[in-house]
């Protein structure tokens, strides 16, 4: 159960090559496996589950015990040991903490039930069979890139004010995107000192949150350049905030507040689409959750030593441009078919 083995998935990589057909298993042991998503009032994790659930089916020894956490670590915390505690085979967990989660994968671990994070992580290592994750600090990474090669477009030289509305602090990914962006925002401006971080806030992952937040910053700040946001809910919140305060020009106007979100959900589509919203780094939870229940499966009816510890799966950048192209296609627009 203890691997160091790493596998990372490029950007834009076709799935197709990490993740082979989900073949219907007709033997096999009979396995009960014990699901808990962090929340489905997030999108993301409405596909996440999707994915797990639908993967499941095409393995007709499976059992699938699928709960919900509704957003509290506690709440989490008890329904896993309850799945443990009814005899599960298995555990596919989607931690709400990474720190708070660890007692319970522990507990899990010493009663040699394998434990499997998927896109959120827990602090303690190896006491995970597979963390299967996109790679957060690349994505935030990118983002500071991209804006950085917007604002030249308009400036002619990197310049700007920004905003980072960061997600929910405490999870891997919400930590690992900010240190991501922060890392290489920080190089970048390094190098270019007219580029400025004017805020800085926990938008939670919340729509809410963010439009909140991002009022009152625009009300602080007249001259807002672009936003970073943890994922898409903080994107959108903060374009709702934009468009109430009459800020929402087209994208090309020299006023345009750029935005860029994590996730590919409907709404960010959506709102690319139309030109309000510049970009999301997608991910993808249906092909994601597809392949932590197929590890499921080579951990009890296949070759055990071929699960990697931690796995990036890939991501792409969508924007207006190349929404409809090939290579999005290929990725996969989850967020319109969820």
């Amino acid at each position: 159960m203890h691997r160091r083995k790493v596998i990372g998935g490029g950007v834009g990589l076709a799935l197709t090559t990490v993740l082979p057909g989900l073949a219907r298993a007709a033997s096999g042991k009979p396995v009960r496996i014990g699901y808990n998503v962090s929340t489905l009032a997030n999108p993301f994790f409405q596909g996440m589950t999707k994915g797990v659930v639908d993967a499941a089916k095409q393995f007709p020894a499976m059992t699938l015990l699928n709960t919900n956490a509704n957003g509290d670590a506690n709440t989490q915390a008890s329904m896993a040991v309850d799945l443990i505690n009814q005899g599960i085979d298995a555990l596919i967990l989607n931690p709400i903490n990474a720190n708070a989660i660890v007692p319970v994968v522990q507990q899990a671990d010493k009663k040699k039930i394998p434990v499997f994070t998927l896109d959120r992580g827990a602090a303690c290592g190896d006491c995970q069979t597979n963390f299967l994750e996109t790679d957060n600090v690349a994505m935030g990474r990118e983002g500071a890139r991209y804006i950085a090669e917007q604002l030249k477009k308009r400036y002619g030289k990197i310049q700007g004010n920004v905003v980072d509305l960061v997600g929910l602090i405490g999870t891997t990914a919400g930590d690992d995107r900010d240190k991501g962006f922060m890392d290489e925002f920080k190089a970048i401006a390094a190098g270019n000192p007219d580029l400025k971080l004017v805020a800085r806030q926990e938008g939670q992952f919340d729509q809410e949150k963010s439009f909140n937040l991002m009022s009152q910053i625009m009300a602080a700040n007249p001259q807002i350049d672009a936003v970073f946001n943890g994922n898409d809910d903080n994107a959108v919140g903060a374009l709702r905030a934009v468009r109430q305060a009459s800020r929402n020009v087209p994208i090309g106007d020299p006023k345009h507040i750029i935005i860029i979100g994590i996730d590919g959900t409907r709404q960010a589509l959506t709102a690319i689409r139309k030109g309000d919203m510049d970009a999301t780094l997608s991910q993808n939870p249906l092909t994601m959750a597809s392949q932590s229940v197929k590890y499921v499966d080579m951990f009890y009816n296949g070759d055990r030593s071929a699960i990697p510890a931690h796995q990036f799966w890939p991501h792409i950048l969508i924007t207006k441009e190349n929404i409809d192209s090939p290579d999005v296609k290929s990725y996969g627009l989850w967020g319109e078919t969820v």
